[in-house]
């Protein structure tokens, strides 16, 4: 074959034609700069994908509270009827709490954001004889939401729950009429 005389990384070396790179490294160790923005950019994305999650995760943990939180007033409420035979006008620790004797909520709970819950005592089979009660959720799809036209639980329901633009989106009731 044809030989070739070439200085390689500072050696003299022979090759043939079909050999004519270089194959040695060089002494300087390190990344490259487009190795690091290929790291940092996988590791961005990496980020941004888990703070979703993360609050995502959030988000469905407050509307479970809040649910919890409506089914301990809606028994605490119907404790106060079986007792009166009538639903209190409020929702409000002096009317669920006024005396140790009879106290069916001992701390009212609030919404972990701090909007509201939205009571109604209504008339439904006689006066002050049924309730609904209501929250707002923070996540837009939720099974157990009020069904708008297409029945995703995207709906609201009528009433203000102090988050504006969002309305009411959970409820419960008494036994004698529906959310």
């Amino acid at each position: 074959g044809f030989f070739l005389y070439f200085n390689c990384m500072g050696k003299k070396k022979w090759f043939t034609l079909c050999k004519v790179v270089c194959t040695e490294r060089s002494e300087v160790k390190g990344f490259t700069l487009v190795e690091v923005l290929i790291v940092i950019a996988v590791l961005a994305l990496m980020t941004v994908g888990t703070v979703g999650f993360f609050d995502n995760s959030l988000m469905g943990s407050r509307d479970g509270r809040r649910k919890a939180d409506l089914s301990t007033i809606q028994k605490g409420l119907e404790s106060y009827y079986n007792d009166y035979g009538y639903y209190p006008v409020d929702i409000s620790a002096s009317s669920l709490c006024g005396s140790t004797a009879n106290c069916y909520v001992k701390t009212i709970p609030t919404d972990p954001k701090g909007y509201a819950y939205l009571y109604v005592r209504g008339n439904e089979s006689g006066t002050n004889q049924s309730f609904q009660l209501y929250s707002t959720l923070e996540r837009n799809i939720d099974a157990s939401a009020a069904n708008d036209d297409s029945g995703t639980g995207t709906g609201t329901y009528s009433g203000n729950c102090g988050v504006a633009g969002a309305g009411c989106k959970y409820g419960v009731s008494s036994t004698n009429t529906t959310p």
